[in-house]
């Protein structure tokens, strides 16, 4: 069963009495852990610690015996086992379905992936039976980013000053579990919950950190702006801190889009300020001016190979070779040349 909108949040609080297995699934790792952290909390009932068993994808794949050992242990205090698998793939596929067709087990089983295709056989089973849930994990952007932010704070009694949500806003990326927990930090700041406090903008520059990572940003305005050398130090910086090269790409791929979207409004009669302000989320304040130079530069033509570039590099980093920081430096490369060009 394909769950989406209000149904998913329907089906976290009260899941279907006929559901034996929950997959998550999707980009946002951060809330697929919310999620899952929720459900085997709500399907513990015992409050026993000891009902649950948590295994990875990859054990199931060498033991498909393991979800069934799994879903029938007895507790050491008598409660119903409550099975978590994680960092799941489409190769244990066969043996989920093979357990679900046995019956399952006593209480639902979740399990959490990474992204998956529409035809991915983990996906196309979960999204196709009655006994089961697929749910979409997707991050929070722009508008649904910022009424997730104005709900929070409300129902904590936490008012938001002036020009505090754009700057909050600008901060914020796309993980729901750091989001929470940078929202959380403010709330407390500001009194706790049930405070009636207030936070101004300045308040939010000070306590947040930048969740997108401040080493990201400096490679993806490094890239579009045509500096190697600052590049290369960015770079450096953020594999040292172990951010993966797909994930570098991805990031770059995100600047580049809007980018790309300002520009095409820019030459289609927008001016580049009043295009750059319907970006959601918005362009940091602190990055305006540089944000603007960068979509005069580049044409729309050129960013839009320059997409093209990145997502050839992501394909290739998928291909399982292990090339993967080779394959980011030279695309990254590449673009930086081109940006230099641009600015001639």
């Amino acid at each position: 069963m394909k769950l989406a909108g209000a149904k998913i949040e329907a089906f976290l609080r009260s899941p279907s009495k006929d559901t034996r297995a929950i997959l998550l699934f999707g980009p946002d790792s951060g809330l697929i852990r919310e999620h899952g952290r929720a459900l085997v909390e709500l399907l513990n009932d015992s409050d026993d610690p000891f009902s649950i068993s948590e295994i990875t994808g990859d054990a199931l794949r060498k033991d498909g015996a393991l979800l069934a050992d799994s879903a029938q242990s007895m507790s050491l205090m008598g409660g119903d086992p409550v099975v978590r698998v994680r960092d799941t793939t489409d190769s244990v596929a066969e043996i989920v379905e093979a357990w679900l067709d046995a019956g399952g087990g006593v209480k639902p089983a979740v399990f959490e992936a990474g992204e998956l295709a529409p035809r991915a056989k983990l996906r196309k089973l979960f999204e196709s039976r009655k006994d089961t849930a697929a749910i979409g994990c997707y991050p929070d952007e722009g508008r649904d980013l910022e009424t997730v932010v104005r709900e929070h704070m409300k129902a904590n009694g936490i008012t938001l000053q002036g020009d505090a949500m754009p700057v909050l806003m600008s901060r914020l990326g796309n993980d729901r579990l750091a989001i929470r927990q940078e929202l959380d930090k403010l709330v407390m700041y500001a009194g706790g919950p049930g405070s009636n406090g207030n936070l101004t903008a300045r308040d939010v520059e000070q306590l947040t950190g930048d969740v997108k990572s401040a080493s990201l940003d400096e490679i993806s305005f490094s890239v579009s702006g045509g500096d190697t050398a600052r590049l290369s130090h960015a770079l450096d910086q953020a594999l040292a801190e172990g951010l993966a090269p797909i994930a570098i790409i991805r990031a770059v791929q995100r600047h580049l889009d809007r980018l790309h979207s300002v520009k095409a409004e820019s030459e289609k009669g927008s001016s580049i300020e009043d295009a750059m302000r319907r970006l959601r989320p918005p362009v940091f304040f602190k990055v305006t001016g540089a944000f603007a130079a960068q979509a005069r530069a580049w044409s729309a033509k050129d960013l839009a190979r320059g997409l093209g570039v990145l997502l050839q590099a992501e394909r290739d980093c998928k291909s399982g070779l292990e090339v993967d920081r080779a394959l980011c430096e030279r695309a990254l490369l590449q673009l930086t040349q081109a940006a230099r060009r641009s600015r001639r």
